[in-house]
């Protein structure tokens, strides 16, 4: 049936992206450029995992729990704890010689029990045998809970379910483990005397391809990489363990692989997957960039008309890779390197544990016990460059803002016939809000008044016929400003939007409406000052308690970018410390990551009152915020302001 009804002018509800969207290929730019740009995209990678100063304290612990001999090959069942209670289980294959040997780690995609059941398109046990025989150790280990062994977790959590909103609060995903077990193993696999730190290799399949690039891409002891059939700039990845808060809000994976330049690089990709146009897709656009640090012969690509594979064609190629750059020096060998009719271990010899979980103290098994971990390794704020970096909003530059429809500017000082209505946005965003407004007299402060409001009726009803604490700011000849933020106006397209933002994975890809709703409140503080010349110093903001942890953060960004006056708010008695009251009223991706409320003290300059404060919480506010524990409605909050 057709209609014409008239769609939102507002493009962020209607701008949805998940792992499928086709993501623009990365313009390096000049070397410099993208020297500088690599550490920002490196920052924002440890900051999407949740890796932290004090995940990177804990010290790996190795243990080899059975050590055996297979057709000339060393094999070693091996556990390591990655973090308190939290094990990264795996075979270590290692040649029978008395010198330090190159490593090739060797993660695996979502297989069940990939790592010991040898299949014929995604060998694991075939790729560690063939590695150990042509003269480097190999690690083969498990993604979590995929395995016998391995089974602490289940593997499609944190993102998903019930914990989904305190996992991303917290930046806690299956993602940022895996990755961290990856950097662990490699902590204690350099140091064993067998093995020479500064040959490492690694390569896995699909999803083991995903750990590969972003391992190589944070940890550059990492020296040959080799992602199988995974690096595209259409398909980003499906799982959990793919994805993480904020991951590809700004950046692809291509992007991220870009970390690994200059370093050897080889790519496989096939005529039957997401990798089916790396040809002339992604092996050119990273063939630009290794050609800016003047070493394209660092990057290639092994192409095949085959399914979704690490077939023994590509294992072949990737071994040749391997021997180039790790056993011979560089030197130029054959394409392909012939894998070895050596059958690999049994299963049941390759299980390190008869187990689920580590028969240790202390070994985690359940949510919770991961919860309480994960929130004691992040009890310090991040620094400054890290808190910023997670506030997916900022002051928007004088020239992003949109003017759409106003009253003459002539009319602004009219006072008479109630407020005047302006709708803007900014240009990069071609967003649309709207805001009731009266200019102030001179000399008068202006009043930015933030409210939940149920839908646009209610904020209407409001400002034409303003509570008495209002009409007395407007007869006192002051400013206001009542903007309608993003969500609240009950339209079905933005329903449709924070519907879609609790969707699977969607804080990867998309900002949630909270953090579109701090960027309404800095997007208003530059348009007054554009449009109406009012100065952001001589605004005042008052947010009644639904919104007090929110316009706390958009204040904090806003504080820490330019002067602006105070914030006076309620919290309503939240706990600061619960993720559950973050995710409730300020629901913005991994910011109890880096500090929560020590982060937002930490980041801005904050003054003005704040009440509905928990005594055990008082110490967490900037000192230049006057506290209190009294919960003020909205009416108080107005006669708080202007004493």
């Amino acid at each position: 049936m057709s209609t014409d009804q008239m769609l939102s002018p507002d493009s962020r509800a209607f701008d949805y992206r998940n792992y499928e969207t086709v993501m623009p290929l990365p313009q390096w730019g000049d070397l410099a450029q993208w020297k500088k740009e690599r550490q920002q995209i490196r920052r924002h990678l440890l900051s999407c995992a949740g890796l932290n100063e004090q995940t990177a304290a804990f010290k790996a612990k190795g243990r080899v729990i059975r050590r055996f001999r297979h057709e000339g090959v060393i094999v070693e069942n091996i556990c390591i704890e990655a973090l308190p209670g939290l094990y990264v289980v795996g075979n270590l294959y290692r040649p029978q010689v008395k010198k330090p040997v190159p490593l090739i780690l060797h993660p695996h995609g979502h297989a069940m029990h990939a790592r010991t059941v040898p299949l014929d398109m995604y060998s694991v046990p075939h790729r560690a045998m063939n590695s150990a025989l042509l003269g480097c150790a190999a690690f083969a280990y498990s993604m979590i809970g995929f395995d016998h062994d391995t089974m602490q977790l289940e593997h499609r959590s944190l993102l998903s379910g019930p914990e989904k909103g305190a996992a991303n609060a917290l930046g806690l995903s299956m993602f940022g483990l895996q990755l961290n077990n990856s950097i662990k193993a490699l902590d204690y696999l350099l140091s064993r005397q067998e093995i020479d730190a500064k040959r490492v290799g690694c390569t896995g399949e699909s999803g083991g391809a995903t750990q590969t690039y972003f391992l190589a891409a944070v940890d550059e002891r990492v020296r040959v990489v080799a992602p199988a059939v995974m690096l595209s700039g259409h398909f980003q990845g499906g799982c959990v363990c793919e994805n993480a808060p904020q991951l590809h809000l700004r950046y692809s994976n291509l992007q991220y692989a870009g970390l690994i330049a200059p370093r050897p690089l080889l790519l496989t990709g096939c005529t039957g997957d997401w990798t089916h146009h790396a040809r002339e897709r992604e092996l050119p656009t990273m063939q630009r960039l290794y050609a800016l640090y003047g070493a394209p012969e660092n990057i290639d690509l092994f192409y095949q008309d085959e399914i979704h594979n690490y077939n023994r064609p590509s294992r072949e190629a990737v071994y040749s890779w391997m021997v180039h750059w790790l056993l011979d020096g560089g030197r130029k060998g054959p394409q392909r390197i012939a894998e070895s009719s050596v059958p690999a271990p049994a299963t049941k010899e390759l299980l390190v544990f008869d187990t689920r979980v580590p028969p240790y103290k202390g070994a985690m098994s359940t949510p919770k016990q991961l919860f309480k971990m994960w929130q004691a390794l992040h009890t310090r704020p991040a620094p400054v460059s890290d808190i910023a970096d997670v506030l997916p909003f900022d002051v928007p530059p004088k020239t992003d803002i949109l003017i759409r429809s106003q009253p003459s500017r002539r009319s602004y000082r009219k006072r008479d016939g109630g407020m005047h209505s302006i709708r803007y946005g900014r240009f990069s965003q071609s967003s649309a809000l709207e805001c009731r407004f009266l200019t102030p007299l001179r000399g008068q402060r202006t009043f930015l008044l933030l409210r939940s409001f149920r839908d646009a009726s209610a904020w209407r009803r409001f400002c034409n016929r303003p509570p008495a604490g209002v009409c007395s700011l407007i007869d006192a000849g002051c400013g206001v400003l009542v903007p309608l933020l993003f969500g609240h106006s009950g339209s079905a397209e933005s329903q449709a939007f924070v519907d879609r933002a609790d969707s699977y994975l969607s804080s990867t890809f998309v900002p949630t409406p909270d953090s579109l709703r701090a960027d309404d409140v800095l997007t208003t503080v530059r348009m007054a000052q554009v449009e109406m010349g009012i100065r952001p110093e001589s605004i005042t903001a008052i947010a009644d308690h639904e919104l007090g942890l929110l316009a706390w953060a958009a204040w904090t960004r806003l504080t820490a970018q330019i002067k602006a006056g105070p914030l006076v708010t309620d919290l309503g008695g939240a706990d600061l410390t619960a993720p559950r009251s973050w995710v409730k009223r300020c629901y913005i991706p991994l910011l109890l990551s880096v500090g929560g409320a020590k982060a937002l003290t930490t980041l801005g300059k904050v003054t003005g009152s704040v009440s509905g404060v928990r005594p055990q919480d008082q110490a967490l506010l900037p000192h230049r915020w006057k506290s209190s524990a009294e919960r003020k409605n909205f009416d108080s909050l107005l006669g708080t302001a202007t004493d």
